[in-house]
């Protein structure tokens, strides 16, 4: 655990941080409102009207037939009337764009696409005695399953982020340059002139559009991103919105909060399209060869750009289920941290645009007296959908700075890596062999099952893994004549049928073996 600010790490934690989860809202599905049950319904009300009086209920005659149209009619109102109930609650919504205005009501922003990020390398086949200037940015496209993407490369600084605007350089007497990193996405440029009117909006022409890739620049002067405009005075400022595919409309502001661009001023919008876990490659496995002209020589000088370390930190975008699963934590903080609850949850809605995002935390509080002030923060970075691991100093530091930001005064937070325990799992199914011929269906059946066990909003740090939890979580197959589990990690002594975690520990799954069993 190298990122612990002069804090001790032997801790016996007094107490941590444990989300209470309410309970949540159940559909609304008001009892006998379907066809049949109006169409019954109605029959028995004709009949205690109007008694011996009428009494043809032919299914051929023209009354049923007015029955069934009122019954169908009834029916569809009353599947829209429970829709709409469930629609405006975040509990039971269904459909992301009604996720997403809910989000606007409270001012909640689901996180867009990140693109992925790898270190490249740019290396000549000789050494010059001039410096070699080469614009970024640098195209590199690679084939993925879902067709061809892109990384562009650009010069980095010392924490490793994406320098706009300035060309890669090697330098003479080099014959290579690691500081390039790469971004998974295309960029685009779009030209825009101002309205001079308040509240300019400005959607942008392709999306997906990636987080914090936004750059405004009006009448050649930037203007900042920020999530809400400056009350006190008009400043240079613009919001960002998303809408549920995560395209993006650019929001100006109206003189008392942010400024209006004047009429007819020049904007240029630089952003960039992508995002996803395409951009997750193997080290080694993205290139491009090119040749450049230098000044003074008669000939190209050929640079092969390379990835030296695996792609990362690449993310879809919040889902419905992330959106439903957040926006309550959200607005259980206030936007301040005051309890140990406060603190994981802005940690684990932390985001950054290129060092990845805090998949899991969990806050300790000190068990004596005189550090009753001190919050031990363990944190670890998510990895693709499910995956957990160390967390880069450049994040820690970042979310040192947004807790600094809304923690109490009196306050002193410990940042530290959480600790994963890699566990194996061996399930064996035991099934009659009639189903031999199914066996395809019931393992892609099986497999879908134990990964829903595993997601990562199923576990916390310091949760039990036993055998009996996942052969629940398989019960329910009815082919499945016996399951049996068993776990292995590093300790033997916390293998077999249950592995326990310390406060601070979390398990994920390293290897998953399914063996079929017929008799």
């Amino acid at each position: 655990m190298a990122f612990e600010q002069g804090c001790p790490f032997n801790v016996t934690p007094y107490d941590k941080s444990n989300i209470v989860k309410t309970p949540q809202l159940k559909n609304v599905n008001y009892t006998n409102q379907d066809f049949y049950s109006m169409k019954s319904r109605l029959i028995s009300l004709i009949k205690e009207e109007f008694g011996d009086t009428f009494n043809d209920f032919v299914e051929s005659d023209i009354v049923a037939m007015l029955i069934e149209n009122w019954a169908f009619v009834a029916d569809t109102l009353s599947f829209k009337m429970d829709q709409i109930a469930n629609e405006i609650f975040i509990d039971t919504v269904s459909e992301v764009d009604n996720a997403f205005r809910l989000s606007q009501l409270v001012g909640f922003q689901p996180v867009p696409p990140i693109g992925a990020r790898a270190l490249f390398s740019a290396q000549l086949n000789q050494v010059l005695e001039t410096n070699l200037t080469i614009d970024a940015p640098i195209v590199v496209d690679y084939s993925t399953d879902e067709g061809t993407k892109t990384f562009e490369l650009f010069p980095a600084d010392t924490n490793m982020e994406p320098v706009f605007n300035e060309s890669i350089i090697i330098p003479s007497g080099n014959f290579i340059n690691t500081n390039i990193i790469g971004i998974e996405g295309k960029g685009y440029n779009q030209i825009a002139s101002g309205t001079g009117e308040s509240n300019q909006a400005i959607p942008l022409n392709f999306g997906p559009v990636i987080y914090k890739s936004i750059r405004v620049r009006i009448d050649g002067a930037e203007w900042a991103e920020v999530d809400y405009f400056t009350s006190s005075q008009p400043r240079k400022e613009f919001r960002v919105e998303y809408d549920s595919n995560y395209n993006a409309f650019i929001i100006f502001g109206n003189q008392r909060a942010g400024m209006i661009p004047s009429e007819s001023s020049q904007m240029s919008i630089n952003f960039r399209v992508g995002g996803g876990i395409s951009g997750n490659i193997v080290t080694g496995s993205v290139g491009l060869v090119r040749n450049f002209i230098v000044p003074g020589l008669d000939f190209r000088i050929t640079v092969e750009f390379r990835n030296y370390t695996k792609g990362e930190f690449g993310y879809v975008g919040d889902t419905i289920e992330d959106i439903k699963n957040n926006l309550p934590l959200f607005l259980r903080t206030q936007d301040r941290a005051v309890s140990g609850d406060d603190y994981e949850i802005i940690a684990n809605q932390f985001v950054t645009p290129y060092n990845g995002q805090i998949g899991k935390s969990t806050a300790a509080l000190r068990n004596y007296g005189c550090a009753a002030n001190v919050i031990d923060l363990f944190v670890l970075t998510q990895v693709e959908e499910n995956g957990l691991e160390e967390s880069s100093n450049e994040l820690k530091n970042m979310l040192q700075e947004e807790i600094n930001k809304k923690k109490i005064f009196t306050d002193y937070v410990c940042i530290r890596d959480g600790v994963v325990v890699e566990t194996d799992i061996a399930v064996d199914v035991v099934l009659d062999k009639f189903y031999k011929k199914f066996e395809d269906e019931l393992r892609e059946k099986t497999n879908r099952r134990i990964d829903t066990f595993f997601a990562l909003h199923n576990w916390d740090y310091e949760k039990t893994l036993k055998d009996i939890d996942l052969v629940k979580a398989l019960a329910d197959i009815n082919e499945f004549s016996a399951v049996e589990v068993n776990f292995t990690t590093v300790d033997p002594e916390n293998s077999g049928s249950t592995v326990t975690t310390k406060f601070y520990e979390i398990i994920r799954p390293k290897t998953i073996t399914l063996n079929f069993i017929f008799e």
